[in-house]
């Protein structure tokens, strides 16, 4: 009735509501029939510590076009260009992983958009809650790839 009479929440409470409307969300699948369901899978394989299922998860050679289309569009539609290109990224991405992987233990993943980007890419913002309670944020490039279902690409900066 008066809201001066209303108790004002702590951090903390207005923490514990947004989480539990987080996780009242839709849980995607953990397959690769949606954008969020593969970016689960790859962070499962991270959880695992399996390259080989953590490639999987990911097109190396739509990430390289799309690189490749940032830094050197005139060689984009190159085979040759993009075969080296993919490879690279691959090679780079094991090798990263397999020197530092991701620590997923303890972690929640909650999917609060998707934006098209065109050609069967969407960007997808993901909110991450920590094992001590902290969030961060992510926005992923993923891409449907036909007869594969969606494949993670890259991570993109707020820049």
């Amino acid at each position: 009735m008066f809201n001066i009479f209303k108790k004002k929440k702590t951090k903390e409470q207005e923490q514990e509501e947004a989480l539990a409307e987080l996780r009242a969300l839709p849980r995607p699948a953990m397959d690769f029939a949606t954008p969020e369901g593969a970016i689960l899978c790859l962070e499962d394989a991270y959880r695992r510590k399996d390259i080989e299922a953590a490639c999987a998860c990911k097109d190396f050679l739509v990430e390289a076009t799309l690189m490749l289309l940032e830094v050197a569009p005139d060689t984009a539609d190159d085979p040759e260009v993009q075969a080296k290109a993919t490879e690279v990224l691959e090679l780079g991405f094991r090798k990263e992983k397999e020197e530092a992987w991701p620590d997923m233990e303890g972690t929640e993943s909650f999917f609060v958009e998707q934006h098209p980007l065109g050609d069967g890419i969407v960007l997808v913002t993901e909110f991450i809650r920590m094992p001590d309670g902290s969030f961060c944020e992510t926005h992923l490039r993923v891409a449907h790839v036909a007869g594969k279902g969606w494949r993670v690409l890259n991570a993109v900066s707020d820049d």
